[in-house]
């Protein structure tokens, strides 16, 4: 009975996702339908539910011209929909981010060139904008923006480091600890699960490469492994599936724009570089996550840009890194336990592995005991999943695994 399910399942998943096609589906960047607005850059961009909004921006390449306009992504139809322009008026260089079912815009840089304080709440089912309370810090331009367990949070921007939080429910503003990096302005900034993060930017006019993780239950900063690729300013930063990506951007003192990306993991606080960037190197390039896929475009690099990409592939979850395997896992299916086995040439001293779902969440996570080391997979449904062999220093390897049942 356990051989026949074992053989359904690996002759279904064959069916499903032959070689070749699973290799194609788990390259990174996918070009999707531009942004029908004018090409711009410094725009603004979030996620409220299942759709992508992205509007406001400038070019400035003979004289400075604005917008106010607002667009709606649908990723399951590819297309756009123009929405109601910002209530704010034309605006570049403004921060945001959502909470529950609505989204928030303001701060940036107005046509008169005047740094702006004002907030504004934005509703996808009314397609309407509502004033809020002006945000708490100075007005500035190029700041950060982050939500995290029901709260949003802005900081640096303009050269300052303050940072503040927004309380939704009584529409205020409360100062929290200063980022720690130092002001600065054009970083990144993005949270997973609880933690909000701050790094890169222009600090005095120069790239930064420093990453900085915040906790808001202790109100506290602590510095995180810096990003292994050249400093920059005017990158761009999303969070996606559990892990942190920062890519793109400049050193302005060259001007030479970046295209190559990191992803960042959390939890063995390392970097692994992922595949450049679809489009054309740039900077101010805008991205956010839409469910188990993420999306980046418009931005510059003297010409603007609205192209649009998605990154992801059909599991949600990113392909494993490139180069040998550096374990195997038997029998795979697997039925009820198996065995994985590291390679002779590595120590499993201090190694551990962890069974990633498709959907990227962690749901098991056991320390080597020897060269080949047994585990059982207990509860987990049959289905396809992905194991990984860490350090203390990041991810050595990942390869997928088929749970059968018993």
């Amino acid at each position: 009975m356990k051989s026949s399910k074992v053989l359904s399942l690996f002759l279904i998943t064959l069916a499903l996702f032959p070689d070749g096609l699973l290799a194609q589906m788990e390259l990174g960047w996918f070009q999707k339908a531009s942004l029908p607005g004018p090409a711009r850059h410094r725009a603004t961009g979030i996620s409220i539910g299942g759709r992508g909004y992205i509007g406001l921006g400038h070019i400035n390449a003979v004289v400075d011209v604005q917008y106010k306009d607002w667009w709606e992504y649908d990723p399951a139809t590819n297309s756009w929909t123009q929405k109601a322009d910002y209530a704010g008026g034309k605006r570049y260089h403004a921060a945001g981010f959502s909470i529950g079912n609505l989204g928030y815009v303001g701060t940036g840089r107005d046509t008169t060139f005047s740094n702006r304080r004002d907030f504004w709440e934005y509703n996808p089912v009314t397609n309407t904008w509502t004033q809020k309370a002006m945000f708490g810090g100075q007005a500035r331009r190029g700041a950060v923006g982050f939500s995290v367990n029901g709260r949003g949070y802005i900081g640096t921007g303009s050269g300052l480091s303050d940072f503040w939080e927004y309380n939704p429910v009584t529409n205020s503003w409360m100062q929290r600890a200063s980022f720690p990096g130092g002001g600065r302005q054009s970083a990144v900034g993005f949270s997973i699960g609880s933690r909000g993060y701050i790094g890169t930017g222009s600090s005095g006019g120069n790239p930064t490469g420093d990453l900085w993780e915040y906790n808001p239950t202790n109100n506290t900063w602590v510095q995180k492994a810096p990003l292994p690729g050249l400093p920059r300013m005017e990158a761009c930063g999303f969070s996606y599936n559990g892990f942190g990506y920062v890519g793109t951007g400049d050193n302005f003192s060259s001007g030479t724009n970046y295209d190559d990306f990191w992803r960042f993991d959390p939890f063995s606080n390392s970097w692994v570089q992922i595949q450049d960037f679809g489009g054309t190197a740039r900077r101010y390039l805008v991205g956010f996550a839409i469910g188990n896929r993420a999306y980046a475009g418009t931005g510059t690099n003297g010409t603007n840009f609205q192209d649009w990409w998605e990154y992801g592939n059909f599991t949600g979850i990113n392909p494993p890194e490139p180069g040998a395997p550096l374990f195997s896992v038997y029998p795979n299916p697997i039925v009820d336990f198996a065995t994985l086995k590291t390679d002779p040439e590595i120590s499993f001293t201090g190694l551990k592995f962890q069974i990633i779902s498709l959907s990227g969440k962690m749901l098991r996570e056991q320390m080597l005991e020897s060269r080949e080391t047994n585990f059982e997979t207990g509860n987990l449904p049959a289905g396809i999943y992905f194991i990984r062999l860490i350090t203390g220093n990041g991810i050595l390897s990942t390869q997928k695994i088929i749970v059968a049942g018993s």
